[in-house]
């Protein structure tokens, strides 16, 4: 089978081309026309193809001899309105390509972000409550373009009668990207940790890569929506623990209870912090309650339609993500844990 991949030489997108190649994929990996591939380490069968969704205009041929279509990209920095473009026009380009051509098999890379925290009660799984109109618009930039992505492709899929997968990743970790939004608000060394006990919607970069080539090609993968997480998660306590001693970087940790920490942002953004221009996403409550509202998170659907376990546990994970460099261990200073 041949996969085209968007989004290939990004974070999560190379580990997906080199996943794919080890099942024994053909793989064309779509980049930027700018974009350096020297730092990939990918080996010479994969084909490149060089486009931006925004703006090129020959997409339909990215997908000459193509069985599946794996579509990572999306815009994950700069304003709204360039998120907005860059991920939901940039897919309507892509998929109205790809309707002209014989592909009919689509794996979309969705998010956690995509569901609504503020409605869903104790566990969080595919059948939680996702974002409204207009509400949604109360959200971050990423939120909103991702939500209108999955909400596009849908429609394409549909219209058009192509077997969809979407897979929707929780905080995805691994070298160079291992402070996830979950674990609190940074203060220069320190951090403020809130409800610390909370568990993370969390898979590693290699864990989340080995699902969608897995679900590149399973029959059992077709027209479902599945949650991407290793399993119930670590601990932010114990997770922020680990990053500081991986990544060398000391600091006192100080813990503060999630029922404390929303009540008083309710409050202040009732009184005054809703009509600031900028205001910091930690102080939004419904974007705290989409970091860190404690809730029980299930992989189940995700194990049982597709037979998957991780492949790599949470001990291996850590030591692939900080063993680039060798640092000394950091003092974590112990702390009491709020209930």
């Amino acid at each position: 089978m041949k996969a085209l991949v968007t989004g290939a030489n990004g974070f999560l997108g190379r580990r997906v081309v080199l996943a794919l190649l080890a099942r024994g994929f053909e793989v064309r990996a779509m980049v930027r026309p700018a974009t350096r591939l020297d730092q990939l380490d990918w080996p010479a069968s994969v084909e490149i193809f060089r486009a931006d969704l925004r703006t090129s205009l020959d997409l339909k041929r990215a997908f000459e001899g193509v069985d599946v279509l794996l579509h990572l990209a999306a815009v994950v920095s700069g304003g709204e309105d360039a998120q907005f473009s860059g991920t939901v026009v940039g897919t309507e380009r892509l998929l109205d390509a790809m309707a002209a051509t014989r592909c009919r098999r689509l794996v979309l890379c969705s998010s956690f972000s995509v569901y609504d925290y503020g409605a869903t009660h104790r566990i969080l799984d595919e059948n939680s409550p996702l974002h409204q109109l207009p509400d949604i618009y109360a959200r971050d930039g990423y939120t909103i373009s991702k939500w209108w992505q999955e909400r596009v492709t849908r429609r394409h899929a549909a219209k058009h009668g192509w077997d969809l997968t979407v897979l929707r990743p929780g905080f995805i970790w691994g070298p160079d990207h291992s402070y996830l939004a979950a674990l609190g608000q940074q203060f220069g060394r320190h951090h403020l940790v809130i409800g610390p006990m909370t568990r993370i919607p969390m898979t590693h970069v290699e864990n989340c890569a080995d699902v969608f080539a897995i679900a590149a090609t399973s029959d059992k993968a077709r027209g479902q929506t599945l949650n991407v997480i290793d399993g119930q998660g670590e601990r932010i306590w114990s997770y922020l623990s680990d990053h500081m001693r991986g990544s060398g970087a000391p600091g006192w940790r100080l813990p503060i209870p999630y029922r404390l920490a929303i009540s008083i942002v309710r409050l202040a953004y009732l009184t005054g912090f809703r009509n600031a221009t900028k205001v910091p996403s930690i102080l939004i409550p419904n974007r705290l309650e989409s970091r860190l509202k404690p809730l029980r998170f299930e992989n189940r659907k995700l194990r049982e339609t597709l037979n998957w376990s991780p492949p790599l546990d949470y001990a291996k994970c850590v030591e692939r993500t900080y063993r680039p460099a060798q640092r000394p261990e950091v003092p974590v200073e112990p702390a009491p844990l709020p209930a």
